[in-house]
C-alpha cells in the first residue's frame, strides 16, 4: 500500500468513530510528520512513513485479536488505541548524516535520529498528548500507556502485571505491536535504500 493510501485509510478510520474532538486529532497528525516519520531509528519501519504503516498494520492485528479472544472493545476503542499508541513519535525525529564507506569511497549518507520536542516518556506521552484533544477511557489509557510490555523500564514491571490483569487487551496490543514489528515490517542500514529518507532541503 502507498504511503498516500496509507494516510487516506487511517484518516478514515478515525474520521469514522463517534469520538468527540477527533477531528483535532486527524488535524494534529496531518500538521505534524505523523504520516512521513520512520517507525524507529534503527529498528523496524526506519524509514519515510514507517509510522503510518506501522500504526495500521497494527490496527489491523488488534482488530482481528479483538475478536479471537472476545476482549468485547469498540470499534472505535481499536481504531484509537491501535492507530495512536505511537503518536509520541510524531515529531520525534531528524535526519542527521553520516560517513560511510561504499566501493573504497567515504560517501555522506542520511539517518534518522532522535530529536525530542515532548520528553514525556513513551506510551504516556502519546495519552498525554491525545488527552489534549479527545476524552480516554481509563481501559484506553491502560492499553496505549504499557503498549510497550517488557520494553519499559525494570521498576515499571509491577504496574504493566498490574495494568495487565485489568485490561486484558493491553497484552493484544503490545503483541501485535511485536508482531508488526518483527513479522511485517522492514529494516534498512543507512545507505541500504535511496528511498529511506532524503536531506531536508
Amino acid at each position: 500500500m502507498k504511503s498516500e493510501e496509507i494516510k487516506d485509510k487511517i484518516i478514515d478510520l478515525l474520521i469514522n468513530t463517534d469520538r468527540k474532538g477527533i477531528e483535532r486529532v486527524i488535524k494534529y497528525l496531518e500538521e505534524s510528520d505523523f504520516f512521513g516519520a520512520p517507525a524507529s531509528t534503527r529498528y523496524h519501519g526506519n524509514y519515510k512513513g514507517g509510522l503510518a504503516e506501522h500504526s495500521l498494520n497494527v490496527y489491523e492485528i488488534f482488530k482481528k485479536k479483538n475478536i479471537e479472544y472476545d476482549f468485547g472493545l469498540s470499534d472505535d476503542t481499536v481504531k484509537i488505541t491501535a492507530l495512536l499508541h505511537d503518536l509520541c513519535k510524531a515529531n520525534f525525529y531528524t535526519v542527521s548524516s553520516r560517513n560511510m564507506k561504499k566501493d573504497g569511497k567515504w560517501i555522506k549518507v542520511p539517518y534518522y535520529a532522535v530529536e525530542d520536542q515532548s520528553p514525556f516518556g513513551h506510551g504516556e506521552k502519546s495519552v498525554i498528548l491525545l488527552q489534549q484533544f479527545i476524552r480516554l477511557s481509563k481501559e484506553e489509557i491502560l492499553i496505549i500507556r504499557w503498549h510497550m510490555g517488557g520494553y519499559e523500564p525494570s521498576q515499571n514491571y509491577n504496574n504493566i502485571s498490574n495494568a495487565w490483569n485489568m485490561c486484558k487487551a493491553g497484552v493484544a496490543l503490545h503483541t501485535a505491536d511485536l508482531e508488526s514489528s518483527y513479522i511485517l515490517e522492514t529494516h534498512f542500514e543507512p545507505g541500504e535504500n535511496s528511498k529511506q529518507m532524503s536531506f531536508k532541503a
